[in-house]
């Protein structure tokens, strides 16, 4: 193994330690492909294209940690929440959300979160320094608010 590919992997592990002492997510690190990974369950995750992303975390007050993810041809977020109550996994709220191209992750799912390793992820604005996440709720009525 080489000392670049050591010292890439260090920052990797250190950036996951961050995410699970600051943020409160349960975060690991898959050393191999340097992706740090956190699944929903603790959290919730609602992903919806970019620029409506946008205009959601211009609306809200406390928007909470987004990450921006530009690997695929048409970019797209994803808005970190609490847990989802058992309610917001409604037909109906499904419905609203396909209708707006956004989906409520399922509990299980995996999340990546921004690494070193990874220059198509990053927050947006910036990095969260604390474990807010404001309620799904909250978020699933700004994204209809703001389609």
């Amino acid at each position: 193994m080489t000392r670049g590919r050591v010292l890439a992997t260090d920052k990797v592990i250190r950036q996951a330690t961050v995410y699970r002492q600051v943020c409160g997510f349960d975060a690991f690190a898959r050393e191999s492909t340097g992706q740090i990974v956190v699944r929903t369950g603790t959290i919730g995750a609602i992903v919806l294209p970019s620029a409506l992303c946008q205009r959601v975390v211009a609306e809200m007050a406390w928007p909470g940690p987004v990450i921006l993810d530009t690997s695929s041809r048409r970019p797209v977020a994803t808005m970190m929440t609490r847990p989802p109550p058992s309610y917001l996994r409604s037909s109906s709220t499904y419905a609203a959300l396909s209708a707006v191209e956004a989906v409520l992750m399922p509990d299980g799912d995996e999340v990546l979160l921004p690494s070193p390793r990874d220059p198509a992820r990053r927050w947006l604005p910036f990095e969260p320094l604390d474990p807010y996440r404001p309620t799904a709720e909250v978020v699933v009525t700004a994204i209809l608010a703001c389609r």
